[in-house]
């Protein structure tokens, strides 16, 4: 045995084994470790800078919308001090008085100038009123006069010198005309206040700019009224746009979020780079630690292994060429008999492998029992088929969502099963065909009893252990009852937005509607008591009822959440429409609008809410009145058909007006969308609302020019019986 190794050369092989061993462990360790360190540091940089890109985005977000709220809160504020009085003449002392206590309770406005039409200034809140007219030569004022609107001015000088910024809104008279000019300076040291408290990361920086890019405000006070119209992110605001951006902020590397706010303001949100990706540094400090400490780990290791995992190697490498010089038979005995190092691990290993075949094939055999149970158990349909679409296997799942015995499926072709959407584009057999596989795709199948599910389908390929393609697999979900609750979530979501807003409508008009009320009681007492012409006591009547029924309504809207409801009657619908049209005939008469009613012979009733059916019908005409401003006839007719049970009433209201275009009859029951200047894009949805609570129906059928017909059909229900 040491002749036999005295042949080999034992400081060739030992050289030449520690070589390779050293470039191995070089390229299996310490490049994955120097490949894995940088990889980790540039993967924690992107998601650092995408996090901190998404908080600046969701900070300014935040940020804008509280200050358009605060600027519609202050455009509130203006509204309730512009009111004019019923003779539509400016009364600056009562306006003065109401702008000092807007003021007062505002931080947002520090001082109101009002204007007449020839901007010539009668106060100054909260200093004393005019005595001396001034000129105000206000940048927006032909603007506003114009518009009728309110407008947000850019920085400018005041008549006092000072650099403002500011919301005008007009006077209005009682007929819409223009009279003068309410000009709130808006407080730029809240604003920048606001930027300071609100949202802005640690060592972060934010201001606002006009649009001509002006500082308005800014966390930094002394760069208020500076020019950043040259400033990257200031002139993509310029553009209406919104987004995130690498600039420089004072000579400083800075991540940035912008965001255009409603009247052309802009906002700039970011935070350095140096204090964004502290952490990030810190990290890399630590990590480069780590990844020195395994190096100098990993190098001592080889070395460990270079004495000590040598000298087996090089008995292996020995032995090997033994059995080229047909020692092999010789040596074995004695290597197996004397030694117990790893060679003769390695041997006895060798020699079990043989033994251990039959026990890995049981193995297999388990493994592939507990994989068949494991896809009987998932909660998906499983199908496979072959490369000729022939089903191989599938599920218990499979068979319960399609109703077929599984017996009857398998071998199967796949297109003769009467399972798949023969009307979509989708096909189960040609996604398990395609090259790229459908991911994630939504389909619907037909099981045995007819019944449609909803499922959404994966697929995939089978490949042998050549790489040859052997067959194809898909996993369906069924996902019928996500779509249903779906679909109920956003009818959900629409009419708990509809409740909230129409709650604030009412909340906001219960208080003058109270005024109102108190007053047409008093005046109808006044008016009983004395002798008066009949239309006077008839037009007297028809405020109090209407006053009555609006605050019924409003009491209605904020009992919502109480689950209150009108109680139901007996309503015979021309009877109704009589009532509605008693209401509207000054309004009629003064449009010059004739009236033509057509009532079915036979008059037909049914159980409903008499108050909201009215102000379906009230909100149809007031839409015919406005689609007919040079007058016009007004239609209405009544129908039925069938018997009561099953039969329906139909109320036709049908103008000569201005029509609809084809582009916008798609968009007419969307909330707020409207073509009025006035509108407020809800009459439509509500009245179509009403019209499904009583199990009814709303259609409309119109042309641009020709016209336009609205549809109401109601069930007859048996008196007594629900709608």
């Amino acid at each position: 045995m040491a002749s036999m190794f005295s042949n080999f050369p034992m400081n060739s092989v030992s050289q030449s084994i520690k070589k390779k061993y050293l470039i191995i462990y070089s390229i299996v360790i310490i490049v994955p470790v120097l490949l894995i360190y940088n990889l980790i540091l540039g993967y924690t940089h992107r998601i650092v800078e995408k996090d901190i890109v998404s908080k600046n985005l969701l900070s300014a977000d935040a940020l804008v919308k509280r200050f358009n709220t605060e600027i519609s809160d202050a455009v509130l504020q203006m509204q309730l001090i512009a009111e004019v009085d019923e003779e539509a003449k400016l009364q600056p002392q009562r306006m003065y008085e109401r702008a000092k206590q807007t003021i007062a309770s505002s931080t947002m406005i520090q001082s109101v100038t009002m204007v007449d039409a020839q901007k010539q200034m009668l106060f100054e809140a909260p200093f004393a009123l005019q005595t001396q007219r001034a000129a105000y030569d206000f940048p927006n004022f032909e603007i506003v006069r114009w518009s009728k609107n309110y407008a947000v001015s850019d920085v400018f000088l005041n008549p006092h010198g000072q650099r403002v910024v500011c919301i005008s809104l007009p006077i209005l008279d009682n007929h819409e005309q223009f009279i003068g000019m309410l000009i709130a300076e808006l407080s730029q040291e809240h604003l920048s206040e606001v930027l300071s408290v609100s949202s802005v990361p640690s060592n972060g920086f934010s201001f606002i700019v006009d649009r001509s890019g002006r500082v308005i405000a800014s966390t930094v006070m002394s760069e208020i009224g500076e020019n950043f119209s040259t400033f990257p992110a200031a002139a993509n605001i310029s553009r209406y746009t919104s987004g995130s951006m690498k600039g420089e902020y004072h000579n400083e590397s800075s991540i940035m979020a912008y965001k255009t706010m409603w009247d052309g303001w802009g906002l700039v949100l970011g935070v350095p780079e140096r204090y964004a990706f502290k952490p990030m540094t810190d990290l890399s400090q630590a990590l480069t630690g780590t990844f020195v400490c395994i190096l100098l780990l990993t190098l001592l290791f080889i070395r460990i292994g270079v004495q000590k995992i040598l000298q087996p190697i090089v008995r292996l490498t020995q032995f090997a060429r033994s059995i080229e010089r047909n020692d092999a038979i010789a040596v074995l005995p004695q290597l197996t008999s004397r030694s117990k190092d790893e060679l003769t691990v390695l041997w006895h290993s060798m020699a079990a492998m043989a033994v251990s075949l039959s026990e890995k094939q049981r193995m297999v055999e388990e493994k592939e029992r507990y994989l068949r149970d494991v896809i009987e158990g998932i909660p998906y349909a499983i199908l496979t088929v072959d490369n000729e679409g022939r089903i191989t296997h599938i599920n218990q799942q499979f068979e319960k969502i399609t109703g077929y015995p599984r017996a009857s499926m398998m071998g199967m072709h796949l297109s003769d099963m009467q399972i798949e959407n023969k009307e979509a584009d989708f096909g189960i057999l040609n996604s398990l065909n395609d090259e790229h596989m459908a991911e994630d795709a939504e389909t619907y199948i037909i099981d045995a009893k007819g019944h449609k599910h909803v499922v959404k389908i994966v697929t995939s390929k089978f490949y042998n252990m050549q790489g040859g393609n052997i067959g194809s697999i898909a996993v369906f979900q069924d996902i019928t009852q996500w779509k249903l609750l779906e679909e109920h979530a956003k009818q959900s979501e629409k009419l708990a937005l509809i409740g909230q807003i129409s709650t604030g409508i009412a909340h906001e008009i219960k208080n003058p509607l109270a005024i109102l009320s108190g007053a047409s009681e008093l005046l109808k007492d006044e008016i009983a008591a004395m002798p008066q012409d009949e239309t006077v006591n008839e037009l007297v009547n028809d405020i109090y009822r209407v006053v009555r029924r609006m605050n019924g309504i409003v009491n209605q809207f904020l009992s919502f959440s109480k689950m209150t409801s009108e109680q139901e009657e007996t309503i015979r619908v021309e009877k109704l429409l009589d009532e509605t049209l008693h209401l509207l005939r000054i309004k009629l008469r003064g449009a010059n609008i004739e009236t033509v009613k057509d009532y079915a012979a036979e008059q037909a009733s049914f159980v409903g809410k008499s108050n909201k059916l009215m102000q379906v019908f009230l909100n149809l005409i007031l839409n015919s009145i406005e689609a007919m401003p040079d007058g016009g006839t007004l239609s209405i007719r009544t129908s039925v058909s069938g018997g009561a049970g099953n039969g329906v009433l139909v109320v036709e209201v049908k103008d000569t007006g201005m029509g609809i275009s084809e582009q916008t009859m798609e968009w007419m029951f969307n909330p707020y969308f409207t073509t009025k200047e006035k509108g407020s894009g809800l009459g439509l949805t509500i009245a179509r609302d009403i019209m499904m609570e009583h199990g009814g129906s709303l259609q409309i059928q119109s042309k641009a020019d020709e016209g336009t017909t609205m549809r109401c059909e109601f069930p007859l229900q048996k008196e007594g019986e629900s709608p």
